[in-house]
């Protein structure tokens, strides 16, 4: 009876942990990127670059200390920093996608296996905190930490991914999905702060920018295009993308000025 009764408790306890878990994850997807309806991979000749600045409009908020409820002997040994505004200095903006809305052909992603895609856990914080993920290829979740962690994806066009990581198990491969979406929340249902964002990209035309606010896209082939931009917390230019032309073998340069979203 005792075994029955721990059982069902265990079963309920699990129940509402998941439940607010996944009450955590939702409206989180917020306004998400535009892809195009088909993309075709194949050689670029004479390429453009398109390269630029994103910063912050405006006065900067204050990065928020995040408070360490769980596991402080890993995750305290450093403090942890709401991410969701990261601005260095001249205003420069990280962690803003930017990308082409409408491109239908172009380069291929790299086949280089030397190229891992990969999220780092340690130290109870997602690295990158902005995720550019080939669809098609496989993410790789890394646990240094020697505790457990749960790797939570709200995908919604994709399927949902909920897995527990041990802290035995330092790479955990998780499956490649098959189509484009997000950028969609990840998080761990351990340690209700760490927080990131994956975008299942169909195309290598997106860059996210460094500390610096600086993107850039390479080998674009000649033409006419839209160029997008998404931040978590200033949103996106989806209803008015600005249009820029990459002649054959050039350069442009176009800078962007986000504020929060109202």
């Amino acid at each position: 009876m005792k075994i029955q009764v721990v059982t069902i408790l265990t079963i309920i306890i699990a129940g509402v942990f998941a439940t607010g878990a996944i009450a955590a994850g939702e409206g989180d997807a917020g306004e998400s990127l535009v892809f195009p309806a088909s993309y075709k991979a194949g050689s670029v000749s004479n390429g453009g670059t398109i390269t630029g600045t994103v910063k912050f409009e405006g006065e900067a908020p204050s990065m928020k200390k995040l408070e360490i409820t769980k596991n402080p002997e890993v995750c305290g040994l450093t403090d942890k920093l709401d991410e969701s505004v990261v601005v260095g200095e001249g205003n420069a903006l990280k962690n803003t996608i930017v990308y082409l809305m409408d491109i239908s052909s172009g380069d291929g992603f790299a086949k280089d296996k030397k190229v891992k895609y990969q999220i780092d856990q340690k130290g109870c914080q997602f690295n990158p905190h902005v995720q550019l993920q080939p669809v098609g290829q496989r993410l790789t979740m890394l646990n240094p930490d020697k505790i457990m962690h749960n790797v939570h994806i709200f995908s919604k066009k994709n399927p949902a991914y909920n897995k527990s990581q041990p802290g035995s198990r330092r790479r955990m491969p998780v499956k490649a999905v098959k189509k484009a979406e997000g950028p969609v929340a990840v998080k761990c249902d351990v340690h209700g702060w760490m927080k990131a964002w994956i975008a299942y990209i169909p195309h290598p035309y997106f860059a996210v920018t460094d500390e610096n606010g600086v993107y850039k896209l390479e080998n674009v082939p000649p033409g006419t295009y839209k160029l997008g931009y998404w931040h978590e917390a200033c949103g996106t230019n989806n209803d008015a993308p600005v249009s820029v032309t990459v002649d054959a073998g050039g350069s442009v340069m176009q800078d962007f000025s986000l504020s929060l979203k109202k």
